[in-house]
């Protein structure tokens, strides 16, 4: 009955969100949010943004019908109601947020301290992070650090979702696989309303995807990819680190899982923005220096890069999982392997592969500027990686 209840809300959020993805692209015209076209993007006539909509339409009808239901998970459900409230008042405010971006585009500092708020408002509500799991003793408890920890956390993930939203389907398909790994972590821990929390929000990402794998016909924009980081950071909390004040016991014991589930967001995310530091640069300021921007200079294409990153999110979810069901030994030696394996990636992205990509982009600047001058251009195979609007990819 339970597995049941599992593959039918995975089911309806999905079925939900593919049947108002249609409807938000409507309404994204009527309203104007809609993205045009220019010189950076990669789409010849304007596209609807407010993809998010749909999805999180999706992930609150499907969580909606569960009360409905006649055993013990909505029993449970109703027992912790308490925790949905903070819950739809926050991704209320980060989907406003997002849909008045969409719509007529926002400062990002103000949309940072909108952020900031919101944060601070989930802690109020909650969603706090009070302890990191110890391996070699008990819990260390974060006591004044909590509330700009949890901050950091809810904001630092919400952000990284968002500036990965890049290419077509890169966002929904990436969220979906951390997802379901969060939802197969917490099965297995028995903790049953998480698991619906994170199979709603995988299943309506999922529905969605259809519409925005590339070619896409709608974009996920703002209003989506706010939402979609704000819910994971916040399903996080109480799915992975020691959240008592909800009665919901966290499933992981130790910090690395979800900075290894998190990793390919995070990992994003931190480069970009000490890039940007480095060149004495705002870190709000957009360019294109993000990993599926490398993908695409590499020659892939965009159903490739974002194929390619699925594999990567589905890698570090499976590691998730398993270091997830191992016991403090065994995940402090997965945890110390996988940190040197991630030095020596940075070395060889420093050392080796930089190069290819400084090379890379002199060629693209140079077919650029012959194309300028009017000049005929031979068949250069790299792809040119410019960012579509359609995210909140900076």
């Amino acid at each position: 009955m339970r597995y049941n209840t599992y593959l039918g809300i995975l089911v309806m959020s999905a079925l939900a969100a593919f049947w108002l993805t249609p409807v938000a692209g409507w309404l994204a015209f009527k309203v104007g949010a809609v993205d045009l076209p220019n010189e950076r993007k990669v789409h010849s006539h304007a596209m609807p943004r407010l993809g998010g909509v749909a999805v999180y339409l999706g992930f609150l009808l499907s969580l909606a019908a569960v009360p409905l239901l006649q055993n013990s998970i909505a029993d449970e459900f109703r027992n912790v109601a308490n925790l949905f409230i903070p819950l739809l008042l926050g991704s209320l405010a980060m989907l406003a947020l997002g849909v008045y971006d969409d719509m007529k585009g926002a400062d990002a500092s103000k949309k940072f301290l909108a952020q900031v708020a919101i944060a601070t408002g989930l802690w109020f509500g909650g969603f706090r992070i009070d302890a990191i799991m110890n391996p070699f003793g008990e819990p260390i408890g974060l006591d004044l650090l909590s509330l700009p920890f949890t901050v950091l956390w809810i904001v630092g993930v919400t952000n990284a979702v968002n500036l990965l939203d890049g290419i077509d389907g890169l966002v929904a398909g990436v969220t979906a696989c951390m997802a379901l790994s969060l939802a197969v972590i917490n099965i297995l821990s028995h903790n049953v309303i998480v698991s619906l929390l994170n199979l709603a929000l995988a299943g309506a990402c999922l529905g969605f995807l259809p519409h925005n794998h590339a070619p896409a016909r709608i974009f996920l924009g703002d209003s989506g990819s706010l939402t979609i980081g704000m819910l994971l950071s916040c399903i996080a909390i109480i799915s992975l680190f020691n959240d008592r004040s909800q009665g919901v016991q966290g499933a992981s014991s130790l910090l690395t899982v979800p900075l290894l589930l998190f990793a390919l967001p995070l990992f994003d995310t931190t480069r970009v923005m000490y890039h940007r530091w480095r060149r004495n640069v705002s870190i709000f300021q957009a360019d294109k220096n993000h990993v599926h921007h490398r993908l695409l200079a590499m020659g892939l294409s965009h159903r490739q890069a974002a194929w390619t990153l699925y594999a990567v999110a589905i890698v570090t979810g499976l590691l998730s999982i398993t270091l997830s069901l191992m016991d403090k030994g065994g995940q402090l030696f997965l945890s110390a392997l996988f940190a040197a394996l991630a030095v020596g990636f940075t070395v060889m992205w420093r050392v080796r592969l930089r190069h290819f990509f400084i090379a890379s982009e002199e060629r693209i600047t140079a077919v650029a500027a012959k194309k300028a001058a009017g000049d005929s251009v031979p068949t250069v195979p790299i792809v040119s990686s410019v960012t579509k609007g359609g995210g909140g990819a900076a």
